[in-house]
């Protein structure tokens, strides 16, 4: 396993568990993969709890807070980390994966012993896709600047007294939303998010639906539920003044943006803490971000959230491939398992947005591959599947391949329908022993009015002048089946 980040690890422990010997090999001299690398300490998770969720392998009752802080998730992928740490190498950088045989041989580089070659059966790179190294960018004027300007990853603003102060954010990817929260929350005067166009922002209730209500036999969402939701979210948009993304109704988002999970961008957007402007950053000068439209805002702090370069070109180098199949196999037993561009359908699939689900599934493709390789190898491998470029992987190829995975237990092949069934049936219980719709909803709506109150300094806003809660009847969307109401 290559990379012992939050997949690498997962992939690692399962297969250990499963009774096969493994080895991790990890660049940097610390775990954690983008949680220890570029993660903010007020970072949090873009899934509710139970959708990005490591209770269930870790064999622990409870569950973190809601959209888990960063805090929280290192905590849980180092107990992961412990029960594979005699078989993982740190500051062990992969130069070359090539074939060996009916394995393969991986040759890396290691600081003081050399090169080093492992033989083994089969290869999972589980090396970050979409987040590579962040964009940087500078202005004309920005030396001029009075007051700071940095990106907001790794803690770059970790020192700063946000009270009072003017931000202008540019970018609207999961860190510009990220950083937006973090200043309002911490008495930011206002927030001015600079874009190129909108990106899609979600509820937390959108994204708990998502996960919670119930899937029919094909993992699909009832429609009449789905029409509901996207009603109140549109509502919402229009009620609290946040601009509803240009894509929208043809598709749910832009291509290449991701979904972003906030309350507070629309509560911001309602009390005046927060607007959009779409427009380029032109040049700063002494207290000023000045736009491409002519326009100027006032600044005290300018967040800089343009994106990270993408990572594919590593999977291609330790490779030498530059297609893959779309069921994630780039060769026999050899896997790229890692986040990619979403596109659509996420919202109504069993794995939905969540990079930690998805991996889930696929680590249990990648197990029986090995466990029934006679069996399943055309299908997983096979010169006859489905091809992608590795730069253009994308979601709904991932949403594609495992749905004709699963309806192979049709034609005698049940592995992968049983790993869906089993890891939803998992979730969904972990979701309803923690946190479950009733009480989301009562929860919801409290921090709903209590969002109100922080961004108002402290002081309680009049319910009359809140905006309104659109999800009252929430819970009603989610009738669980039996078994799982009765808590047997």
């Amino acid at each position: 396993v290559v990379g012992a980040g939050l997949l690498g690890l997962y992939m690692a422990v399962t297969l250990t568990r499963r009774g096969f010997k493994v080895a991790v090999l990890e660049q940097r001299l610390l775990i954690g993969g983008i949680w220890s690398m570029y993660a903010n300490s007020h970072s949090q998770v873009n899934s509710s709890e139970g959708g990005y969720s490591l209770k269930d392998v870790l064999g622990e009752s409870g569950a973190n807070r809601d959209h888990s802080t960063a805090r929280e998730m290192i905590t849980d992928i180092a107990k992961l980390a412990k029960e594979v740490d005699a078989s993982t190498c740190c500051g062990v950088k992969v130069v070359r994966i090539a074939k060996h045989g009916d394995g393969y041989m991986t040759i890396s580089q290691t600081d003081h012993a050399g090169t080093h070659i492992t033989v083994s059966r089969g290869v999972v790179l589980a090396i970050n896709d979409r987040v590579g190294i962040p964009r940087q960018i500078t202005w004309a004027g920005q030396e001029s600047f009075r007051g700071i300007v940095t990106t907001g990853t790794n803690d770059n603003l970790a020192h700063v007294d946000w009270r009072g102060k003017r931000v202008v954010v540019v970018g609207m990817g999961a860190f510009a939303i990220e950083n937006t929260r973090t200043a309002l929350e911490h008495g930011a005067e206002h927030v001015t998010v600079v874009v190129r166009r909108h990106g899609t922002v979600c509820p937390k209730i959108i994204d708990y639906l998502n996960f919670v209500k119930p899937f029919d036999s094909e993992f699909q969402h009832d429609t009449t539920s789905n029409i509901k939701q996207m009603h109140q979210w549109s509502a919402l948009y229009r009620k609290s003044g946040a601009t509803i993304p240009e894509c929208w109704p043809e598709e749910i988002k832009h291509e290449g943006h991701t979904i972003s999970v906030s309350d507070l961008w629309f509560v911001g957007h309602h009390m005046g803490k927060l607007c959009t402007k779409v427009a380029t950053v032109d040049h700063l000068s002494a207290g000023s971000v000045h736009l491409s439209d002519g326009s100027r805002l006032d600044a005290d702090i300018v967040v800089v959230c343009i994106g990270f370069t993408r990572n594919t070109a590593l999977c291609e180098k330790l490779t030498g491939f530059d297609t893959m199949k779309t069921t994630n196999y780039v060769d026999k037993h050899l896997m790229y398992l890692a986040d990619a561009e979403i596109d659509h359908g996420a919202f109504n699939w069993f794995f939905g947005s969540s990079v930690l689900e998805y991996a889930k599934f696929f680590t249990e493709v990648y197990v029986a591959g090995l466990e029934h390789e006679e069996q399943v190898g055309e299908m997983l491998w096979g010169a006859d599947l489905p091809t992608t470029r590795i730069q253009d992987r994308k979601w709904s190829q991932f949403i594609a391949s495992s749905s004709k995975l699963v309806k192979a237990a049709a034609d005698g092949i049940p592995y992968f329908a049983e790993a869906a069934h089993s890891q939803v049936e998992r979730r969904t219980r972990h979701f309803y022993d923690t946190l479950p719709p009733v009480a989301y909803v009562k929860a919801n709506e409290a921090e709903w009015v209590e969002l109100h109150t922080r961004l108002n300094g402290g002081t309680p806003v009049p319910p009359e002048l809140q905006l309104p809660y659109f999800f009252k009847d929430a819970a009603s969307w989610c009738e669980p089946r039996a078994s799982l109401a009765g808590g047997t």
